[in-house]
């Protein structure tokens, strides 16, 4: 899972090239020790500096979509051991991004605000179904290996589908929600 922070000290007289690299990765490797940083820059002229942090990658988010969740639950301890811990970790995904606020986020991160949202309505999270669309909106300016940097600007698409409705998220990749729908599948709705 990958996030952007904006330099805190470009433009500044503060400014250092890697002061706040170490700074990131400092206050986060508590979060998570296996945590990889990267400087960045992903300003449409490529300057705009930043820092890009992988994180949370005990997780293998490819698995969850295109397939009911029950699915991946079923497949061992390489992912979890059970449905309560993927519980801590969507809440623990949403509220780092709450109190950090990244400048971007990846699909993987906008997977787990879904996520978190559908864990506080009556639905286990065990009985449902996701899939993900990714609008791309401009490529960043460096040609990367490191996904964020190379695409940041992009819309996912999330439906989830449960027993009675489907919900729909729209979430640009700076973290916020832009719309979210909700439909009813009994056919006399429809």
């Amino acid at each position: 899972m990958q996030f952007i922070f904006s330099d805190l000290y470009y433009d500044s007289q503060d400014w250092e090239e890697k002061k706040y690299l170490y700074e990131v990765k400092e206050k986060f490797s508590d979060i998570d020790p296996l945590l990889k940083i990267e400087k960045v820059n992903i300003g449409h002229g490529a300057d705009w500096p930043g820092v890009l942090v992988d994180m949370f990658n005990e997780v293998d988010w490819k698995f969850l979509t295109g397939s009911s969740i029950v699915g991946f639950f079923l497949l061992g301890d390489k992912i979890n051991k059970n449905i309560d811990a993927w519980r801590q970790i969507i809440e623990k995904v949403s509220t780092f991004i709450e109190k950090y606020k990244p400048t971007r986020i990846d699909e993987q991160a906008a997977l787990a605000l879904a996520l978190n949202k559908m864990q506080k309505s009556e639905y286990e999270l065990s009985t449902i179904e996701l899939n993900l669309l990714i609008v791309p909106f401009s490529e960043g300016s460096i040609q990367s290996d490191l996904k964020l940097e190379s695409n940041p600007d992009a819309l996912y698409v999330i439906t989830v589908k449960t027993y009675d409705k489907v919900y729909i998220f729209g979430i640009k990749s700076n973290g916020t929600t832009e719309f979210e729908h909700e439909f009813s599948t009994f056919w006399g709705d429809f």
